[in-house]
């Protein structure tokens, strides 16, 4: 039997492979890193940094006997960005999130991996002004769901 992909790798699968930003100058390609959690040291090497993570999950019983389920879970893509050479940080994030939201809405149908169907619920921003540079934080909820048999 073969182990089915983890729904948040199918995520990142589907946001890096998709995935497409340019600096401020609509030329040069922005460095983007699609993982798990945020890290700091991250900005060395990139321009924006989207981190996917569960953030609940819920089943319901689909027939009388138990064996069939419905799982919901709710991910949470982070999109950090902040201003750097080239990289106006609140356009970018907004950018980010206009791709993210671009990818999710073209695969919602067919997401692949063991998911069935997937939407955006939610975006919300949480920016880090104490931080200089101003650290610009968006998350965008998405609600998967996924067939399982006991």
């Amino acid at each position: 039997m073969s182990v089915a992909e983890d729904p948040k790798e199918t995520l990142k699968t589907l946001l890096k492979d998709n995935l497409t930003l340019f600096k401020d100058d609509e030329l040069t390609p922005a460095t983007v890193l699609v993982c798990d959690e945020f890290n700091e040291e991250f900005w060395k090497k990139y321009d924006v940094i989207i981190t996917v993570g569960l953030a609940n999950t819920r089943e319901r019983l689909v027939n009388l006997g138990g064996t069939v389920r419905e799982v919901v879970a709710d991910y949470r893509i982070g999109v950090w960005t902040r201003d750097t050479v080239g990289v106006d940080g609140h356009g970018m994030r907004w950018k980010t999130i206009q791709e993210v939201t671009r990818i999710i809405n073209a695969n919602m149908k067919s997401p692949g991996g063991i998911l069935n169907w997937m939407k955006l619920i939610s975006c919300t921003d949480a920016d880090k002004t104490d931080l200089k540079p101003v650290l610009y934080h968006s998350d965008v909820m998405v609600e998967t769901h996924r067939m399982e048999n006991v």
